[in-house]
Parts: C-alpha cells; structure tokens; sequence
C-alpha cells in the first residue's frame, strides 16, 4: 500500500553541539516552564514553530530519547545521591511532544515512535496511516545526545550530536514528486535520514508531494 503525503511545510536544525537560536525566551515565555526543559523539547518546540504547529495531531520520534536526563539518573545511582525529580520526569521518549503539547495547550492525539536507525522511516510510516483521517499532522523527530562521555562511545562518529526535522503534512491524491531513496547522511544520525531526505528534496519543490510505501 502507498500513501501520498503533501509537504505543506518543513523545517531543520542541527549543531555539533548545542543548536543555538531555538527562541525559547520568546516561545516559552514562562521561565518555570523554560527551565524544565530538555534539550530535545527545545528543539521540537522550536521546529514546531516554524512548520505553523497549531494543534495538530503529533507524530514524534527519537531512537534515544533523553539520553541527558537519563545519563543524569545513572550518575546519581552510581554517586549514591538524591535522584533529581526533574531528570526523572524528562526521562521519558515522549518528553519533548509532552512539553510542546502543554505549551500550546494541545489536547490532540500525540503518538511516540522509537525505532533506533528506522525511526524516521517509522514516524513517516506511522503519518501516513495517521493521515488516512484527511487532517495535517506533525512529523517530528529529535534526536539529542550530547553529554558527557558521548564521545567515548559514539562509534558511528555522527558529527552532529543534537538534529532536528520537522514535516507539516496532510494526504494528497496528487502525484508524488518525491520517493524515499535512503540517502546518507555522515554528520547526522541515521534515525533521520529519511526525514531529512524529504526535507531536503522539498525545499527544491513548489508543491512536495513524498510517497510513502507501507
């Protein structure tokens, strides 16, 4: 079964590090809300707001999910310290949707996907079936990892250790202009490769249109 999936919009963000420039003053304006939030909820916050996110249902992904909060955890079992109640909490994959969601008072369906290196293809797979309801859907996916120690262990050498892609989309029974080709990508994780595929195939198109086979 394929499934055809109009780009309306589409959003990037990488940095070796730490992206910078995510607005969170200006997005997030409470600082009580601002300073809880994870790196990977920054960054979806930021993505989401420029595709145009208003309310729609969330597709969000992330092969590691919040690799920092957890790392957090560990080190304080380990040292034998008090748990952090905030690193707790954010230690869940679908933190970053959370957060978007009471930002901007969501109260639609939000689906997580994990799929290590499938996850893009997973949140794309997971749209398009979402999208048969004929509303816009946010595709989301996050993936940041930059903590202490990632060097030590980051074996595939990804330069960029906090990405970001975002896709507004609504299904279509136009022709598609776009097919998935699972190109590489060096720098980035390969959790998104396919979505980052799309965004870069789109930017070149006046009406992107991504076939999505099931």
């Amino acid at each position: 079964m394929k499934i055809n999936l109009k780009i309306i919009s589409a959003s990037f963000v990488s940095a070796d590090e730490k992206c910078e420039e995510l607005e969170e003053k200006r997005l997030v304006p409470k600082m009580m809300l601002r300073r809880r939030l994870t790196r990977g909820a920054k960054i979806a916050i930021y993505l989401a707001s420029k595709v145009g996110y208003k309310n729609e249902r969330i597709i969000f992904g992330s092969a590691y999910g919040e690799v920092k909060a957890t790392v957090d955890i560990v080190e304080s079992i380990y040292n034998k310290t008090l748990l952090s109640p905030t690193a707790f909490q954010n230690s869940v994959h679908n933190t970053p949707a959370s957060y978007l969601s009471i930002l901007s008072e969501n109260q639609a369906e939000v689906t997580t996907v994990s799929d290590l290196f499938n996850t893009s293809l997973s949140v794309l797979k997971t749209g398009a079936i979402k999208a048969l309801r004929g509303d816009k859907l946010l595709l989301l996916n996050v993936d940041a990892f930059n903590f202490t120690g990632v060097k030590d262990i980051n074996i595939c050498s990804i330069s960029k250790l906090e990405s970001g892609v975002a896709l507004m989309v609504e299904i279509t029974d136009e022709e598609a202009n776009i097919s998935i080709d699972n190109q590489k990508n060096s720098e980035i994780s390969p959790s998104l490769w396919q979505m980052l595929e799309i965004y870069n195939k789109s930017k070149k198109l006046d009406n992107p249109i991504v076939e999505v086979e099931l």
